[in-house]
């Protein structure tokens, strides 16, 4: 004779721990003989767009901006164009009488004559030959009048500057030979320009500007030689 036992909830529990007991005696049985391991999962690959520093971009040469320069014109100097580049004159221009001493021998030589228009003044450019640094004299003067003759000059221009170069002798005496005396065409506001002649290591240019006589500078730019004239507008 069977004889049935009530079901309770502790009998329950019994049963559930026999089962958990047993699958864990199971698992520590496996025939591998090691316990599994739960893998952790990849950490994430930072690229080369996600880092925190930004790429810095040096500027080259040919993408920065380019630097002003001033430069003094040459070649086609003898023209009525302005130029393009906005330079201002050398110097501090104004109304005074300018002179210098020359240094060295006067074995010198006017090369060469060139009148460039700039945007606020014209500037004539003397080249000078031979060893030594140039003296001048150079102011404003009434009427185009040759020196030591007294002569009158004929010229273009409504005032005149004149410019004497020291330190420049005759043919026979310089280092390299000069320009011929006579007349040279002018622009901008010099009409007119003209080298009257050589006298006592002295030469004499006569600048006929056109309206009334203004502010001017006179400099010396070395390597090579050149005595540069501006004259404001």
């Amino acid at each position: 004779m069977r004889l049935k036992l009530p079901f309770t909830a502790r009998s329950a529990g019994s049963s559930l721990a026999l089962v958990v007991s047993a699958s864990l005696l199971l698992s520590a049985c496996d025939g591998s003989g090691s316990t599994p391991t739960t893998s952790a999962s990849p950490a994430p690959v930072v690229t080369e767009t996600e880092t925190a520093n930004p790429v810095t971009t040096t500027r080259t040469p040919s993408d920065a901006a380019p630097s002003p320069t001033t430069s003094e014109p040459t070649g086609s100097e003898s023209t009525n164009s302005p130029s393009p580049t906005a330079l201002p004159p050398l110097g501090s221009p104004s109304m005074d009488q300018k002179q210098q001493a020359q240094v060295g021998d006067s074995d010198m030589s006017i090369a060469g004559i060139r009148v460039a228009e700039h945007e606020t003044f014209t500037r004539v450019v003397f080249d000078i030959a031979g060893n030594g640094q140039p003296g001048w004299w150079v102011d404003w003067a009434t009427d185009p009048i040759q020196q030591a003759s007294g002569l009158p000059v004929e010229m273009a221009g409504d005032s005149f500057l004149n410019v004497n170069i020291q330190g420049t002798g005759y043919p026979d005496q310089v280092v390299v030979p000069g320009i011929d005396t006579g007349s040279y065409p002018g622009a901008g506001i010099v009409e007119d320009i003209n080298f009257t002649s050589i006298f006592e290591a002295r030469s004499q240019v006569l600048i006929g500007v056109s309206g009334q006589p203004r502010n001017y500078s006179v400099s010396l730019l070395q390597e090579p030689t050149r005595l540069v004239v501006d004259i404001v507008h």
